[in-house]
């Protein structure tokens, strides 16, 4: 009797051991701005068991990572649309179908007038456009990305950060301080968010080096809370000045309850630049 007393004793205390130690919430607001040569801007993240949300001042994006569903609302229409990852991507295709469709019979009217000079002219112009390209499905060749880890250590919003340098094809991108092992893969898992890339992109081949294997694999390590993006002739700062931990109830990631309903085409000819 009395060494079954003990060993629910012992019992008794490893449960109120794991109890006490297990971390008191599972969520996180992470704050961020966004400065670049003539503007700034800033968004809000909210992460919790594998669920995203953003926003910013006229928009929020909703993603769940364990059902594919996502949301996007309009702020100042005060309009959502919700559906699954796979819905998303065949609207896409509608949606840019249509899009090209229109732009070609534009095209065919604007050249019934031209001179063979401008024609060829303006042939060539869209033969180098590389958004045209993609959307009528040009191959495009990949990328050489290089992840060089630089040994370098930040501290940034009380966090520790270590800072990796993304090169594409010779070329640096990205400067990227990646607070490493910060949140569990329960909470954060960027899988979800390639998905809803390579759903964007409708199967076509991409030359861009957010899109690669060395990429992701890198954004798996943790959160970026900083990144220098190296445009042509500026650079652009997205650095986190806030993060906190935090239990958050369902309700933040749903659509506001005033919020109405329409189609996706309503909220991407209504999204604002």
């Amino acid at each position: 009797m009395k060494r079954k007393n003990l060993l629910v004793a012992l019992l008794f205390t490893a449960l109120f051991v794991m109890v006490c130690y297990l971390p008191l919430s599972a969520g996180w607001i992470i704050k961020s701005k966004t400065t670049g040569e003539y503007e700034s801007s800033w968004n809000e993240m909210y992460l919790q068991n594998n669920v995203f949300k953003m926003l910013d001042e006229g928009h929020i994006f909703i993603l769940n990572g364990n059902t594919r569903d996502l949301t996007f609302v309009n702020v100042q229409e005060n309009t959502y649309w919700k559906g699954n990852l796979d819905d998303f991507k065949n609207k896409m295709k509608e949606f840019f179908g249509k899009a090209m469709d229109q732009y070609s019979a534009q095209m065919e009217e604007a050249m019934k007038n031209l001179t063979p000079e401008q024609r060829a002219m303006m042939e060539q112009m869209g033969a180098n456009n590389p958004m045209l390209n993609k959307m009528q499905g040009a191959k495009a060749k990949p990328p050489v990305v290089d992840i060089v880890s630089t040994g370098e250590v930040m501290t940034i919003a009380k966090r520790s950060a270590k800072k990796y340098i993304i090169k594409s094809d010779g070329k640096k991108m990205e400067e990227v301080w990646l607070a490493e092992n910060m949140i569990s893969s329960k909470d954060w898992n960027p899988e979800i968010f390639r998905d809803l890339a390579e759903s964007m992109r409708m199967g076509m081949a991409s030359s861009e080096y957010e899109d690669t294997d060395e990429y992701w694999n890198l954004h798996k390590k943790g959160i970026p809370l900083k990144t220098v993006y190296f445009q042509d002739e500026y650079t652009v700062v997205e650095e986190v000045v806030e993060l906190s931990e935090k239990n958050l109830p369902a309700s933040t990631f749903a659509p506001p309850s005033d919020c109405r309903e329409v189609s996706l085409e309503h909220i991407f000819q209504n999204m604002e630049e």
